[in-house]
């Protein structure tokens, strides 16, 4: 049975940590640990606590979490983000958009490296803004290019995101990788076109580069052919069903760091920085995981898990209706919170309802993932704006966060075309499992 009055003081204790800068993580821990002990108590939540911990630790699917990230540190850390970069800009530079356009080319080739939106975010905050300055391409277009197009390394496999989804609501981690194929790519082409007409309306955004030469844009690729090449064995791997998402996070992390001691990319210096930003970033996420799991667990003894999906599938309204309020809600969440948090606190009371009222599983999940991408870029908040903030001090929030407002309205649109039509999700998946 639900408490009244000790559900909404442990909800308040939530939002009163943060506000008092106390890690999200740390926050829903402290939160749930103290609630569960009301109901549970001491015992059996330390018991519990101990549990979550293990699962975490010894978790087979989450193992592809550092993986991946690892694949990702070594692309940023050895230069082959940067190599991305050139060879974008030879190829697309001299279209109207300029290294706007190639910027979001980049970052596609990179998202098939990295599944970390704010790793993707900072790198190309150090790589492309410095660029972008120094052609004299505008601030707020190019604060936005760069906050936003970090969003796609959470949608285009190999997505932490979608990984943690898969752990949470217990469906095919392969199948949802697959499903973000598309609307990762529909996103980055609506990005493109967006790009494309406003520097046509007003080529001052962006002044087009000289045209590279033949030699010179088969030369740019030399840098990345062997990194995009094991980026598509590990997609297509997952694909074919050939190997597991954490076979794949192993040849991934193996093969980049094989590719950069080959091309003498790596030194004692660069293993080090690699090794502990990774480490540093799988805590952070585990640490969220931990104390999101305790607090999920909280709602669900307390009895809310429960009664608000019941309430759901009381509801006198339409499947899609319940999908559209639910993604306005997370909307809300995403632009406050991480996407990890949120999916541990949501998922498990809204999917399993709205699964049973026929929402397809795969469809759902592209929907929730897309829709807290959003809100790392919507205001007041938008996690992202502040991470490109962190490595670029010279623009204003106010400047990162008027670029983004373009952006924002495409990535609303390509939302509204996903909950319109479904198969952009599903087709992949369905293809690649069809008996």
């Amino acid at each position: 049975m639900i408490e009244a009055i000790q559900v909404p003081l442990v909800i308040g204790m939530v939002g009163l940590l943060m506000v008092m800068r106390v890690p999200v993580g740390i926050s829903l821990l402290l939160a749930g640990a103290l609630g569960f002990a009301f109901i549970r108590g001491p015992v059996i939540t330390m018991d519990t606590i101990g549990g979550r911990l293990f699962d975490i630790g010894s978790g087979y699917a989450l193992s592809a979490v550092p993986l991946f990230l690892l694949m990702g540190h070594v692309a940023a850390k050895a230069g082959i983000t940067q190599d991305i970069y050139v060879a974008a800009r030879a190829w697309f530079g001299h279209l109207k958009g300029s290294v706007v356009f190639a910027t979001t080319v980049a970052a596609v080739a990179f998202a098939a490296c990295s599944g970390s939106t704010t790793s993707s975010t900072a790198v190309f905050g150090r790589v492309a803004i410095p660029e972008m300055l120094s052609l004299k391409i505008n601030r707020k277009l190019a604060a936005g290019c760069v906050a936003t197009v970090g969003t796609l390394a959470g949608m285009i496999p190999p997505s932490i995101n979608l990984i943690v989804y898969g752990i949470i609501a217990r469906e095919s981690i392969p199948k949802l990788l697959i499903a973000g194929i598309i609307p990762g790519l529909l996103t980055a082409v609506a990005y493109l076109v967006m790009i494309y007409i406003r520097v046509s309306r007003n080529p001052e955004l962006a002044p087009a580069l000289p045209k590279a030469s033949i030699e010179e844009r088969l030369g740019s690729l030399k840098g990345v052919w062997s990194f995009l090449t094991l980026g598509a064995i590990v997609i297509g791997g997952i694909y074919a069903g050939i190997i597991t998402p954490t076979e794949a996070g192993a040849i991934g992390a193996v093969g980049s760091f094989l590719i950069a001691l080959v091309r003498n990319r790596l030194n004692f210096g660069v293993l080090k920085e690699v090794f502990l930003d990774t480490a540093q970033t799988t805590s952070v996420i585990f640490i969220i995981l931990v104390g999101a799991l305790i607090f999920s667990s909280y709602l669900a003894v307390s009895g809310v898990s429960g009664a608000v999906s019941a309430y759901i599938i009381g509801l006198d309204m339409s499947m899609m209706g319940i999908v559209i309020m639910y993604v306005l809600l997370l909307l809300v969440l995403g632009c406050m919170v991480d996407p990890v948090s949120v999916m541990f606190l949501t998922v498990p009371i809204f999917v399993p309802p709205l699964i049973a009222l026929g929402a397809h599983p795969i469809w759902l999940a592209i929907v929730v993932v897309k829709t807290l991408e959003i809100g790392l870029i919507t205001p007041p908040v938008g996690l992202n704006a502040f991470v490109l903030k962190g490595v670029a001090p010279t623009f204003s929030l106010k400047e990162i966060f008027g670029g983004i407002w373009w952006f924002l309205q495409v990535e609303v649109i390509t939302l509204i075309l996903l909950l319109m039509i479904p198969a952009i999700a599903t087709f992949l998946p369905d293809l690649a499992y069809a008996k």
